[in-house]
């Protein structure tokens, strides 16, 4: 049971912040002999988007992969087929059960522990990995719950170990491009964002006892925005979420739902007993956040229609806005006078990211490419160094969280609903984003 008192949550915290030196302390005692060693990885969790993660981590140099864990024994042989094939020893595999990742994360061999499984089970290895003293790295969301949340903020502030939410979408090219300019002051004081997960997702399963898969069942009975870390992370770092602001509160609201039934009447028919499902979930949920220092951000959640995709990536200053979906841009002061877009050429050209700089020709045909490399990389440079990763713990539960306030949001006529405050006041602590290896 996670307890809602903020008393003893502050007690938690000051408690864990004078064990946590002592915590790493011991294993940065060891310091020069832990980072020259290789970065040794276990994952839990190999299905398609774990075999992504798995794969990029092999491409790096200086990381061993000693052990994984997958209910599946289809997965779990294919992915240690994979890391001999890599010229490694075979990993040994953990498969006798849902939580046999409780065994792999007390392994004395491993530094991190990498999750990509169903998302009703992040929080439960993350938490595991972490009382094991090793470093967390989990798929997106997270968590499901505002109660995971607080659940992995205090076992991280308990044990001192990081916990990293692996989210991609902070690494596209166009968002540590714009990163770039904000930190130069190029779009003057941030004001509002416009982002979006927007695609069409109405590819859900219906079994032969009319049991949905597993998103579909989600869409069966919840209400909001389902997936917002894609979306809402990207704004949230460069508005300097947990870093001089906060999330303060949002208001969410869903359409109606149409598009899933008429998809499944397409495909099984209209007397299918399918199609007579009651999805809560409308075809469209629009949330906005407003943070502690006035910044606006529009979320869209948007799977459920016939679309292409289109995260949109709005990003407004009093001194400029970048629209990525139209790939334009106007800077007051260095666009042309007349206020017409401009392209966005010349702007990568004077400010790319260095991380794009250095990675961006790399040859990399995994997923989103490029993105997806970067933020493995940056998770195992902080697991090598024994230092912070990009995105910590409190990102991880701020971004998270928006699922269930959007829910309870919409159930509640669009109701404002407060975020928790899982940094506990020190989000006012202005501080840079840290990136390795350049």
């Amino acid at each position: 049971m996670i307890s809602s008192n903020p008393n003893r949550r502050n007690f938690i915290r000051e408690s864990a912040i004078a064990g946590l030196a002592m915590a790493l302390g011991n294993r940065l005692s060891m310091g020069s002999e832990l980072i020259e060693k290789n970065v040794r990885l276990g994952f839990v969790g190999v299905g398609s988007r774990g075999t992504v993660l798995l794969r990029l981590a092999l491409m790096m140099e200086g990381v061993e992969v000693p052990a994984i864990c997958d209910i599946n024994e289809d997965h779990l042989g294919r992915a240690q087929r994979l890391v001999e094939r890599e010229g490694f020893a075979r990993p040994e595999g953990y498969s006798r059960g849902p939580e046999d990742f409780r065994r792999l994360v007390e392994r004395e061999d491993l530094d991190a522990v990498i999750t990509a499984t169903p998302k009703e089970w992040h929080t439960p290895v993350m938490v595991a990995a972490m009382g094991a003293l090793k470093y967390g790295g989990t798929e997106v969301p997270a968590a499901v719950s505002a109660e995971e949340c607080w659940q992995l903020v205090e076992t991280s502030e308990r044990t001192g170990l990081p916990c990293m939410m692996l989210e991609n979408y902070c690494y596209f090219r166009e968002v540590l491009m714009v990163q770039n300019m904000v930190s130069r002051g190029l779009f003057g004081e941030l004001l509002h964002f416009e982002v979006g997960y927007q695609k069409d997702e109405r590819n859900i399963r219906v079994g032969p006892n009319n049991e949905l898969s597993g998103w579909g069942q989600l869409r069966a009975e919840h209400n909001g925005n389902l997936y917002p870390t894609h979306a809402a992370g990207p704004a949230a770092w460069l508005s300097g979420v947990n870093r001089g602001d906060r999330f303060d509160f949002l208001v969410s609201v869903s359409t109606k739902s149409v598009s899933l039934n008429r998809f499944l009447a397409d495909r099984l028919g209209p007397d299918h007993p399918g199609t007579k499902i009651n999805f809560a979930n409308g075809d469209v949920n629009t949330s906005i956040i407003r943070t502690a220092n006035g910044l606006t951000i529009t979320l869209y959640y948007d799977t459920q229609c016939p679309r292409p995709w289109d995260w949109i990536f709005r990003v407004q200053g009093a001194g400029g806005i970048f629209m990525g979906n139209m790939n334009k841009i106007y800077i007051e002061g260095m666009s042309p006078e007349a206020r017409d877009w401009e392209e966005t050429g010349r702007y990568y050209r004077e400010f790319e990211h260095p991380l794009w700089q250095k990675h961006g020709s790399r040859p990399i045909d995994l997923a989103r490419g490029v993105c997806e490399y970067l933020v493995l990389d940056q998770f195992i440079q902080a697991v090598r160094s024994r230092s912070a990763p990009p995105m910590d713990v409190y990102d991880a539960a701020a971004w998270s969280v928006i699922t269930p306030l959007s829910e309870q949001s919409v159930a509640n006529r669009s109701a404002p609903v407060n975020f928790p405050d899982f940094t506990r006041g020190n989000w006012k602590k202005r501080r840079e984003l840290n990136f390795y290896g350049i």
